[in-house]
Formats: structure tokens, sequence, C-alpha cells
């Protein structure tokens, strides 16, 4: 699929998506901040000490770590993302710190900032719908100042998924899909394109085959009789290592801390 229609595909699912996106993303962590606390105390700790300076997330969504960014945090909050009704969502949410942020519809390969102007750049749960992961991380290092932080989270693929499993399963539910990483390749990719990684960790979580359906399937009118052909299709070692059964899998988050390094 072509860039241009892969946005406008992305766009659309999270115009769609929006009303319902906060109780899909409590549902699954099981948490009323709709984050599993390893995820958002490593953000917290990875920015800590940057009050008052510039901190840009690309795909703010609904601001679900905008504002416990604002909250422990307090930097002057940038939130980007291509979805208006996922603004509108995060406005309402961090409107308590209204001084302290400021919210733009944009597109994560085209930021409209001026050369190394942020402290730190947050990109969560987005990555996964760039075809070229590659020109989205060179905008970031333009923006971001020497020896600012990145950090990066997403749904990984197993470290020894090697028959790609978990891109079989997404490309199943969703038509926005374009690629999910293991933890080595987006660490090398990463380092490949100016950054020294500090910190990186893995969270698994369970995810019910309902839960699929309900935040992807349905919004592309996949049939469920798709998806429990799919993981039915699984190899019994892809069943092992995504522990599935019971209606459920384990996927895993990765989260990784990382500075941009010196030119010289």
């Amino acid at each position: 699929m072509e860039g241009v229609a892969r946005k406008k595909l992305v766009q659309k699912y999270y115009s769609k998506r929006a009303k319902d996106y906060d109780r899909q993303k409590i549902r699954t962590w099981k948490s009323k901040e709709g984050f599993g606390a390893e995820v958002i105390n490593g953000i917290i700790d990875a920015l800590a000490g940057l009050e008052s300076k510039a901190v840009l997330e690309v795909g703010v969504g609904s601001g679900r770590i905008g504002f416990p960014l604002l909250e422990k945090v307090n930097p002057w909050f940038v939130g980007l993302d291509v979805s208006r009704e996922m603004l509108g969502l995060a406005k309402a949410r961090m409107s308590p710190y209204k001084e302290n942020f400021d919210l733009i519809l944009g597109d994560a390969e085209h930021l409209p900032f001026i050369n190394e102007v942020f402290d730190a750049i947050v990109c969560l749960s987005t990555m996964h719908y760039f075809a070229f992961p590659e020109r989205s991380l060179a905008e970031f290092s333009r923006i971001l100042k020497e020896r600012g932080v990145f950090v990066y989270g997403d749904v990984a693929m197993h470290e020894l998924d090697n028959h790609g499993f978990l891109e079989r399963l997404e490309k199943t539910l969703s038509r926005a899909h374009a690629g999910f990483s293991k933890p080595s390749e987006m660490e090398k990719l990463l380092e490949n394109h100016g950054f020294c990684v500090s910190k990186m960790r893995v969270a698994p979580y369970r995810k019910s085959y309902l839960s699929l359906m309900e935040d992807k399937g349905r919004y592309f009118d996949v049939k469920a009789e798709a998806l429990h052909e799919c993981i039915r299709r699984a190899t019994m070692d892809e069943k092992r290592l995504y522990s599935i059964g019971n209606g459920e899998l384990t996927l895993f988050y990765t989260l990784i801390s990382a500075l941009k390094e010196n030119k010289f």
C-alpha cells in the first residue's frame, strides 16, 4: 500500500475508533491509565529532569501518556497526531495543564518543526503504521537536540518469532498495519540512525481474541472466522512463544530509551 493511502486509512481508522479508544486500552492493560505501570514509569524515568523542557509526542492519541508526563515531569509538551478526533480526546484529558501543552495535526514523516528544537521525543504504539520507519527516524533526529532523549514503544514480535506469526495475525486484523519489529531489530535500527540505546525492556500482557476483534478487526470488516483460522494455523512453537490458548494470547510491548549521539 502506498504511503499516502496508508496514512488516510490510519486517519480513518482512528477517527472511527476514537469514541471507544480509552475504554479499549483500559480493558487491555487492566489499568485506568490505559497502559501498564511498567511502561508509564519507564517513560517518566527516561524523561526525568526535563521540567520546562520541550518534549514532543508523535502519535499523542488520547493523551494517555501526555497527561502523566505533564503531571509528573512538567515539560513544555507538544502532541502530534494524524487524527483530529484523537487530538480532541487529548485536549480534553490534558486540559488541567492547558498552559503547558500544544497539539498539532501532522505527519510523522514531515514534521513541521525547525532543526534541533526538542529536548525529547516520544513515539508510542505508532511506528508499526510506518511503511518506512527510517524516514520518521531521520525526522526525529533532525528536530532533536544533541544528547536529546528518544523514547520508543510499540508492540513487538517475540525475539524467536522467525516465521512472522505476529505479522500474519496483525495483517489478518488490520489493513492499516505496516510492520512490527523484534526488540533487537528496533535496537539496531535506532543505532543505525544515530541513537545510542541506554535502556530496553519488554513487557508482556494478555489479549483476548474478542479484544482483538473489537479493537481492530471490526473496523476493517474482518470476520471472527478469519482470526480463528489464523490462530489455528499457528505452529506449536508459535503457540508456545505467544502462550496461545483459552481464547487469549500473550503480546509483548517493547520500550526503548535512547540518546541522540553527538555528531563528532
